[in-house]
Parts: C-alpha cells; structure tokens; sequence
C-alpha cells in the first residue's frame, strides 16, 4: 500500500514539470508558431513568424 500511495505521490509532483513541457513545445514560443516562409529574393526558410514578418517574407502555416 505505501508503494502504491509512493508512486502516485511522485506522479502527482511530476504532473507539472510535464505540463510545461507540452506547453513549449513546437509552435508555442513568443516569436510565434515556426512557418515556412518565402523570402523576397525567393529562398524559402523555416523560422518563426515574427521574424518572417520583420524580414518581410510571406508564411503559411
């Protein structure tokens, strides 16, 4: 019984450490989800969308 109530204890604890994780994961950042974008002189890159804008590049998602 203490192995049992142990082992849920420490799934508890853990529950948010893994939360934030999946919070940051791919899309989730503060510059934007990562789009591929068409630059001006026609290179397509893989970057955020905030800098996709800032170097005036047109995305999708």
């Amino acid at each position: 019984m203490k192995k049992i109530l142990g082992l849920c204890a420490g799934a508890l604890l853990m529950m948010p450490f893994t939360l934030q994780a999946e919070s940051h994961g791919a899309g989730n950042n503060p510059t934007g989800p990562f789009v591929e974008c068409q630059l001006q002189n026609g290179n397509i890159e893989f970057m955020p969308a905030m800098f996709c804008e800032i170097k005036k590049g047109k995305y999708h998602y």
